[in-house]
């Protein structure tokens, strides 16, 4: 059974992704948000990016609310080697960006945010920077 959060996080993706350009609104938002970022996606098809965001983020909350090497964790290794030094070298401080990116197209696109929603998304986007942080 899901937490409170993740049940909040995931009504809220629902509420999102049903709102006309919620993910392309998030990665004009992130790519803006500084150099590095706009460098690290200059060769990205941002469409085939925005499905593999909306992917992810059903991964982290499933993966959120499961135990420590759990079946629903079980994609989250390859998330974090796709982030990694070895992958596509995505510097930990650049989640935090990511985050704050992140919760103001929520902001924007979710017509029920709320104190409760931005936790939510807060607590499931922290859960999963801090695993990618943590294999860089």
């Amino acid at each position: 059974m899901a937490s409170p959060s993740v049940e909040t996080f995931l009504a809220s993706l629902k509420r999102c992704l049903a709102a006309p350009g919620f993910l392309e609104s998030f990665y004009e938002r992130f790519v803006g948000s500084s150099a590095e970022v706009r460098e690290k996606f200059r060769n990205t098809d941002m469409k085939r990016q925005a499905r593999v965001l909306e992917d992810s983020l059903y991964v982290v909350a499933n993966a959120a609310q499961g135990e420590e090497n759990s079946l629903a964790r079980g994609a989250l290794p390859a998330l974090a080697v796709r982030h990694s030094r070895q992958g596509m070298d995505i510097p930990p401080r650049l989640f935090d960006l990511w985050i704050e990116c992140l919760l103001e197209t929520v902001r924007v696109h979710d017509p029920e945010f709320n104190p409760a929603v931005e936790a939510a998304w807060r607590d499931t986007a922290t859960f999963a920077a801090d695993y990618i942080r943590q294999r860089y």
